[in-house]
């Protein structure tokens, strides 16, 4: 089910494992939608520079919480655990890795060098299921609202016309 619902999305939700709700900050550090490609078994991306950026949670050998959204209604469908790897530059993999990457990277500049460019300034990592799915702990995992002190104050002022018709209540 991981493979089919990653060959599916081409968005993917981290999160650091293990923590119910990461703080949110400037540095990241809350959960963030990646945009990846399902390469050789494992979520692909390819990250910093002038590509997406990411947490600075999200290093090499941290297990990570991939979260897969449905297409259809875009909700969580499926989350695992996943230990981030760096695929390394100049390896085949790493050139493998590249062109599945190019193939969907979406506004790449025309006669941009992506492959230079991306070993330079870039990291292409890979996140491989550890296992099976994780089901998230109750609840529907929708972010809690932001506190603030706005609140409506007396009584809502009146409509011009009045109140549609079907949507007052009668009372006895």
């Amino acid at each position: 089910m991981i493979e089919e619902a990653a060959k599916k999305s081409s968005l993917v939700w981290l999160s650091p494992a293990g923590l119910a709700e990461p703080a949110k900050g400037p540095d990241r550090s809350g959960p963030q939608a990646v945009w990846h490609v399902w390469h050789d078994g494992a979520v692909t991306i390819v990250a910093g520079g002038a590509e997406q950026p990411l947490p600075m949670w999200a290093v090499p050998g941290r297990v990570v919480e991939v979260g897969m959204r449905s297409k259809d209604a875009g909700g969580r469908l499926i989350s695992w655990l996943s230990q981030v790897e760096l695929v390394v530059p100049g390896t085949p993999a790493w050139g493998a890795a590249a062109a599945a990457l190019h193939a969907e990277r979406l506004n790449l500049p025309e006669g941009d060098d992506y492959q230079r460019r991306w070993a330079r300034e870039s990291a292409i990592l890979r996140m491989r299921p550890l296992g099976g799915a994780v089901r998230p702990e109750g609840g529907s995992e929708a972010a809690r609202p932001a506190p603030t002190p706005a609140t409506t104050l007396g009584r809502m002022p009146k409509m011009i016309g009045g109140v549609p018709k079907g949507r007052t209540k009668k009372r006895k």
